[in-house]
Parts: C-alpha cells; sequence; structure tokens
C-alpha cells in the first residue's frame, strides 16, 4: 500500500457542509478521546485515551490508531504536510510516553495530543480565529495550543 492509495480521497470533503460535519465529528472524538471526564474537586479531564492506556499493550495501539483516524480526517481536509508532520508527532509522542506504565497513565492527563492536534487543524481551516488556551498553556508557554 502507498501513501497516495492511503489518501486517495483527500478531495471528498469539498463542500462546505462536508468540511463542516467532518470538523464537528473529529472535535467530538478528540473530547471524548481527551477530554470528556472532569476529575471531581479538579480542573482536569480525562477521556478514553487515558482509560484505554490501563490496558497494557492493546490500550495503547487503539488509542494510536483512533488519533491516526483524526490526522488522517484532517489530510482529507486538505492540511499541508508540515502541519500533518506535527499532528504526527503530537501522537507519536504521546504513544511514547503513554507506553511507560503508571506514568504514561499520568501524563495522558496533560498531554492531549488529540486535543493539540485539533487545535492546529482549527488553526489551518480557520487561520483569523484566537487560539484558545488552557492553564498548561499558559503556565508552560505554549501559545495557545493544546488543553483547552
Amino acid at each position: 500500500m502507498t501513501a497516495t492509495f492511503l489518501f486517495s480521497d483527500q478531495d471528498d470533503l469539498n463542500s462546505v457542509s462536508d468540511r463542516r460535519e467532518a470538523r464537528e465529528r473529529l472535535e467530538r472524538l478528540a473530547w471524548a478521546m481527551d477530554s470528556a471526564i472532569r476529575v471531581p474537586g479538579t480542573n482536569f479531564t480525562i477521556g478514553a485515551d487515558a482509560m484505554l492506556g490501563l490496558v497494557p499493550g492493546i490500550g495503547n495501539l487503539a488509542t494510536t490508531a483512533i488519533s491516526g483516524y483524526l490526522i488522517r480526517e484532517a489530510w482529507r481536509l486538505g492540511v499541508p504536510r508540515a502541519t500533518i508532520a506535527r499532528m504526527i508527532g503530537n501522537v507519536a509522542a504521546d504513544s511514547l510516553i503513554s507506553a511507560i506504565p503508571i506514568v504514561g497513565n499520568l501524563a495522558d492527563v496533560f498531554w492531549k495530543a488529540n486535543r493539540k492536534n485539533m487545535a492546529i487543524l482549527a488553526d489551518h481551516l480557520d487561520p483569523t480565529r484566537t487560539p484558545r488556551s488552557g492553564p498548561f498553556d499558559r503556565a508552560f508557554g505554549h501559545g495557545g495550543r493544546g488543553i483547552q
């Protein structure tokens, strides 16, 4: 299989409504993976990524595959290769960190690759928008990308 075959349907999302629907679907997916559940008594959220990460081996593969789907859809939305590479870097870092028992699960509370990638996608689709930032970004100066 070549990359051309895997991404041959890149221009399937040409209409404004198709692009809007795809973006909304991806936003919901990123939210479910990274932020669906607020940890009681804190401002931290977790999602399916942290929960599935508790399953040794298979959990990390599953979450990486889901993150890969988000990147594939970004490609279909016309995101440039350099931006796709940044998104892949976020997922690779998440996968590597998540592979470390216990520490990786804790890191999933802070490193939300899917939310970071959705911020990157939103910047591409609407370059005039004001980037949102969360407490982690303000504390560590990540320029408005990341936890939202």
